[in-house]
């Protein structure tokens, strides 16, 4: 019922709460769920293991590297003193961990190999392999061992900054990355230990790198605003571990800052974020209104509490509409600019349907132009059909529909004490406004509330007079058109007016009861649903309303028509009189003097 504030993704509501709690001067604006590519690569890891030279391999390869000429495996055999099996079983050796070069005959061969082993003082055993699945995310370009998505991307829309070009090559970059640094790294965080030489364990190369499949998984980007300033910034969430995720943020981070994207790319599309009205609404800034004001005088000072303002945030926003829905108590104005299906749909029904249940009356305000004729779309016929069905325990109507006009975002006011309004949102980026849906605040605040309901109720109060007068074409026939009409004065504070509209149609009406029977009987059915609807109010506000003065005037009047208007065929007691006197009995310390 209450207007939306942002566009948050439900999988993303967490993470927007616990950024705005932990800095109250953030606001969550959207959150959204991107797709990026990734890459399942398959890679051999060549594992192998140092150890070092025994005294007859070290005293070989000095003999091949500082003798000139380097003597043969016989004149070595010889120079040693050795069996040849012994140096030829050495030599094997070495060759095997290609440190020399292979021939039985010829002088002794260091290769570059050797020469490295020599200076270093140990060898690399002949490598083992290892086969590992890893993934590899474009966009963020990394790489980790393999765990399919959790969370899966759907139709989301592709992250802004990526290009086409990149996902075209996706392949062959993600072969590219699958070095032997990079899948070593890969594999420590990943839990595999496959590289450590303190240890002992090396991983020297990486080979037969192919691509098994691409995909795509899903990131989620909040666009958060900075309240005082205005000023944009995006916040990348992981959403397998709903904490932020530092190598997108890098990512987004350098994007911005080179031009490559802009927040608003991040922000849902214009359609879903625009109000619902029929021309796009100028991002120009607009003066704010009081309670606006006061919110944003509060946060600086640090005083949110005495503020009697609360804005919504997008990370508990839905929570925090569904409880404000449950206390109202007897009275909503609720005003949306267009009752297309869409606006007012089952749901709103639902949820105003409970509330008749309980006694609360509901006037819907629509409208976006100037004037009725200029309205661009009309109400859905079904809709305010469902709507004037809707009674209250007493029978009254319980849902009123009538043209306001000049609406732009949508305000709702509940038992005069709640005030719940949308301005329009603005974020600045680079100097420049973009419109970024609407803002939402609780007011509770009275004298803010009071200035609203000042501002609000005039034009409900021209349309319930409008209605009236063409209803008392045919009063007979219009019965719940005028009821409803009472029950819009009753709605906005002003008893007084209905009560003076049906004493004048009384009036009207007495001269014609010989003829029309029953024509009276309307004024003192819709006196009758004056005093129900008087009746479900507190006390309080029926002094605040001038209700008890206007009976008093009223009242005596009324009697008197009932003895000289109504016919012989009705019950001697006029029919408003049960329902005044069920008001009485309510509230007599607030009605001395009135006689029933």
């Amino acid at each position: 019922m209450f207007p939306t504030t942002s566009s948050v993704d439900l999988r993303l509501s967490e993470a927007a709460a616990a950024l705005e709690a932990a800095d109250p001067a953030l606001r969550v604006i959207a959150g959204r769920i991107f797709r990026l590519p990734y890459a399942r690569v398959r890679a051999r890891a060549a594992l192998q293991n140092p150890r070092r030279f025994n005294i007859l391999e070290e005293f070989v390869l000095r003999a091949a590297a500082e003798l000139a000429p380097p003597p043969a495996p016989a004149e070595l055999a010889a120079l040693l003193g050795l069996d040849p099996l012994f140096v030829d079983a050495t030599l094997a050796q070495l060759q095997g961990l290609k440190a020399l070069g292979k021939g039985r005959e010829g002088p002794l061969a260091l290769t570059p190999l050797g020469r490295q082993f020599l200076k270093d003082g140990q060898a690399l055993q002949p490598a083992e392999h290892k086969q590992l699945s890893l993934l590899y995310r474009a966009g963020v370009d990394t790489l980790t061992l393999w765990a399919a998505p959790s969370t899966s991307a759907g139709q989301a829309p592709v992250l802004p900054g990526v290009s086409e070009a990149e996902r075209e090559k996706l392949m062959a970059t993600a072969q590219a990355a699958a070095t032997a640094e990079r899948v070593g790294q890969a594999a420590a965080a990943g839990g595999l230990d496959l590289h450590n030489p303190a240890e002992g364990r090396l991983l020297t190369g990486v080979d037969q790198v192919t691509v098994d499949d691409i995909g795509f998984y899903a990131c989620g980007v909040l666009v958060a605003q900075a309240l005082l300033t205005g000023q944009a910034g995006l916040r990348a969430i992981n959403l397998d571990s709903e904490e932020p995720d530092p190598e997108l943020q890098r990512r987004l981070d350098d994007w911005l800052k080179a031009g490559r994207i802009h927040a608003a790319d991040f922000l849902a599309p214009a359609e879903e974020r625009e109000p619902d009205r029929g021309a796009a609404p100028s991002a120009e800034a607009a003066e704010p209104p009081e309670y606006q004001r006061r919110f944003l005088e509060k946060l600086a000072a640090g005083q949110l509490d005495e503020a009697g303002v609360e804005l919504l945030r997008g990370g508990g926003r839905d929570a925090r509409s569904r409880s404000l829905l449950p206390g109202v108590r007897h009275t909503l104005l609720l005003f949306l600019p267009r009752l297309s299906e869409a606006a007012a749909g089952e749901a709103l029904r639902a949820q105003l349907e409970t509330l008749a249940a309980r006694g609360v009356v509901t006037v819907i305000g629509w409208g976006t132009a100037d004037s009725l004729d200029e309205e661009p779309q009309a109400p859905a016929a079904g809709v305010v059909a469902a709507l004037d069905r809707l009674r209250t325990p007493d029978g009254l109507p319980a849902a009123i529909v009538c043209w306001a006009g000049s609406l732009y975002g949508q305000d709702a006011v509940a038992d005069f004490e709640l005030l719940v309004s949308s301005v329009p949102n603005t974020l600045l980026e680079g100097g420049q406004r973009v419109l970024a849906g609407s803002a939402t605040y609780v007011v509770s605040a009275p004298d803010l509330v009071s200035a609203a309901m000042d501002d609000l109720e005039p034009a409900l109060a021209r349309a319930a007079r409008q209605s009236w007068a063409a209803g008392l074409r045919a009063p007979e026939s219009a019965r719940q058109a005028l009821a409803r009409c009472c029950q819009t004065w009753i709605a906005i504070r002003r008893p007084g007016e209905a009560l003076s509209h049906i004493l004048k149609l009384a009036a009207t009406l007495a001269g014609e009861t010989e003829d029309r029977p029953d024509a009276m009987l309307v004024a003192w059915q819709l006196l009758s649903g004056v005093c129900l609807s008087l009746a479900r109010l507190p006390a309080e506000r029926l002094a605040g309303m001038g209700a008890a003065e206007a009976l008093r005037r009223a009242i005596p009047e009324f009697l008197d028509w009932a003895d000289s208007a109504l016919p012989p065929v009705v019950n001697a007691q006029p029919p408003f009189v049960a329902a005044f006197h069920d008001l009485l009995l309510r509230y007599s310390q607030h009605f001395r003097g009135t006689e029933p």
